[in-house]
């Protein structure tokens, strides 16, 4: 379904921002390659930070949990490794993408993911109008369960994954795509939802043919003789614009102009059990 991979993240965290002191308590970083979750890299963080009482009650995560976990300086650099280049995504990317970077800063390091795309605001424009756009609620209305306990970042991410498989499924029946570049659900995000069906419309229209890139010609034309009898005069060798297709132009002697794949004129045919090429040039 993707044309390259994206990976989907989850932190757990201490805090809303960490331009007011939160840090990460957990990351939950699963990788889709085509239509599959094929890897992921889980971990419960040490950042040497109290955990309040409300953040054991909302994610179940414990002082004792964190206090044993690896630390921030271990788990953020194999976290960095782990995404690469790939496309980063998040249910409310913005945050969890604040969080990334700010904890790479405190190492030293820079994310390398090419782009990011938000599940939230994706939701929204592909299925507009629902009550809810919370991870949860979303789920729940798609019949998109929980593997564990919400708010633990790896079962965050689980149903995250789903929903963003979910919508590029949508996507792809409703607007006729053969695949999703990650690149196009970007685009979406900056769109308004009213303008997203017109805009994967015009993705998805045929474009015409475009003429031929014509080359310099021959000083002098080559001839060939079709397998049926015509001869016909090479103009030049092209590159078809659309789909960068060699191609072999040719003229007839009534001044008719062709054209076909390179592959198709210098085809070898068989002909009453003898092999000869379609085309055979005419020696002068």
């Amino acid at each position: 379904m993707f044309d390259t991979p994206i990976v989907m993240i989850d932190f757990e965290t201490t805090d809303m921002s960490p331009e007011h002191g939160g840090r990460v308590t957990e990351v939950a970083a699963l990788r889709i390659v085509g239509g599959a979750v094929v890897a992921r890299y889980v971990s419960l963080i040490n950042c040497g930070v109290r955990i309040s009482s409300f953040i054991t009650q909302l994610t179940g995560i414990t002082q004792n949990m964190v206090n044993s976990a690896p630390p921030a300086g271990k788990v953020i650099p194999e976290l960095l490794d782990f995404i690469g280049d790939a496309t980063l995504a998040a249910h409310n990317a913005s945050f969890d993408e604040k969080f990334l970077r700010a904890e790479s800063a405190r190492l030293g390091l820079t994310p390398a993911h090419t782009g990011l795309i938000c599940s939230v605001k994706l939701s929204r424009r592909v299925l507009p109008g629902l009550s809810s756009y919370s991870l949860g609620p979303l789920a729940a209305s798609l019949g998109i369960r929980f593997k564990g306990a919400a708010h633990r970042a790896e079962a965050d991410a689980e149903v995250a994954s789903a929903l963003l498989l979910h919508l590029g499924e949508q996507l792809r029946e409703r607007y006729r795509l053969h695949s999703i570049a990650p690149q196009l659900l970007q685009e979406i995000n900056k769109l308004a939802a009213a303008k997203v069906p017109a805009y994967l419309e015009k993705q998805n229209r045929p474009v015409r043919p475009a003429s031929p890139k014509k080359s310099k010609p021959a000083t002098g034309p080559q001839r060939y003789r079709h397998y049926k009898g015509g001869i016909y005069e090479l103009v030049c060798e092209a590159t078809q614009e659309s789909d960068l297709t060699p191609v072999i132009v040719y003229r007839s002697h009534n001044g008719s102009v062709w054209t076909r794949p390179k592959a198709v004129f210098f085809e070898m045919i068989e002909i009453d059990g003898v092999r000869q090429q379609r085309f055979t040039p005419i020696e002068e």
